[in-house]
């Protein structure tokens, strides 16, 4: 487990750096110095509940497509052919083959929001560390949406937020692929699809063996 870690982490930073060098052409809104107070003690908010392992109540601060995100994956982690889950991206994949290796060694798991987030975000060591453990640049506002990079790449969003009814929510699927992209990196190396390369990180870096019938719905 110690080397995943040290894979995930180590391959995220660098990982991350590649996208500094891509953006929309399309102008962006003007930035709004004032709303960084509040999006910043919002994702303060947010990783204190993490390092607390509190995953109850973190589906409260994720966006609406965040949780329909969750949704997805636990429908996918119990019913969806190997023909489908193999066209997901990497980060899709890692999870839902990483929450039907749980279901198969613990039959009674829980899978409803709080415990998938409690199995993909707090008890994920790359993921737990990424948030709370990370040096953050400075948070960037754009009308009703925030990012936040690293201190390293300042300019790299790494860490995405909408602002829904009024508040700051954290866009947990689209911070998800980049927080991961070191770990992706590494094994894309290795393996040419990403499938493989999901089976790769969970048997290799994670120490978790992926049976057939873990593919196979």
């Amino acid at each position: 487990m110690t080397a995943f870690r040290l894979a995930m982490a180590a391959g995220a930073c660098a990982g991350l750096l590649a996208f500094a060098g891509c953006g929309s052409s399309e102008p962006l809104p003007p930035e709004d110095p004032g709303a960084r107070k509040d999006l910043d003690a919002f994702f303060l908010r947010f990783r204190q509940q993490v390092q607390a392992d509190r995953a109850d109540s973190l589906p409260g601060y994720l966006s609406r497509e965040s949780l329909d995100w969750i949704d997805d994956i636990r429908r996918a982690s119990r019913t969806e052919p190997v023909a489908y889950l193999q066209e997901r991206p990497f980060f899709e994949i890692l999870a839902i083959l990483a929450l039907r290796v749980e279901h198969r060694l613990n039959p009674a798991f829980d899978d409803r929001p709080a415990s998938l987030l409690d199995k993909l975000v707090v008890q994920n060591g790359p993921v737990r560390r990424s948030l709370i453990k990370s040096e953050l640049g400075e948070s960037i506002v754009r009308g009703s949406t925030g990012t936040i990079g690293l201190q390293e790449a300042p300019n790299v969003p790494v860490f995405h937020f909408m602002k829904e009814d009024g508040q700051w929510k954290f866009h947990l699927v689209r911070s998800l692929p980049l927080i991961l992209q070191g770990a992706e990196s590494l094994a894309r190396q290795r393996k040419s699809t990403h499938l493989d390369q999901a089976v790769l990180v969970l048997e290799q870096f994670g120490g978790q063996r992926v049976l057939p019938e873990d593919l196979n719905r």
